[in-house]
């Protein structure tokens, strides 16, 4: 019987344990509720050069350093723009700070500013 009322006691707190670790910024997050784009995240940034800008396909393609949110290496590589405004301000060779994340699939710049 006192087994069984342990096992009745630890599932549920296991279960709570779970929760908030997957609830990023603690209980002060709503569930469910993503950042807004262009929203600095508390990620830090990714330091990167332009290559290129390609406003008609709201593409910039960015020679990046790690990005380990999304699990990549240092490369080069095209990114979607959460905002195409984004692009307005940016050319070839501006050195930039970025945050990237997976949005519908597709690694998408979601804040991104003029390195200092």
């Amino acid at each position: 019987m006192m087994k069984r009322l342990g096992i009745l006691v630890a599932l549920p707190l296991a279960a709570l344990a779970m929760a908030q670790a997957q609830t990023p910024g603690g209980s002060a997050s709503a569930p469910g509720k993503s950042p807004r784009a262009g929203a600095v995240s508390a990620m830090p940034l990714t330091e990167g050069t332009v290559e290129r800008v390609d406003k008609a396909r709201g593409e910039v393609v960015i020679q990046h350093g790690d990005l380990p949110n999304l699990g990549m290496p240092a490369m080069t590589m095209g990114f979607n723009v959460a905002d195409k405004r984004m692009l307005d301000r940016l050319k070839p060779g501006d050195k930039v700070r970025f945050n990237a994340e997976i949005v519908k699939g597709e690694a998408t710049v979601t804040h991104i500013e003029a390195a200092r």
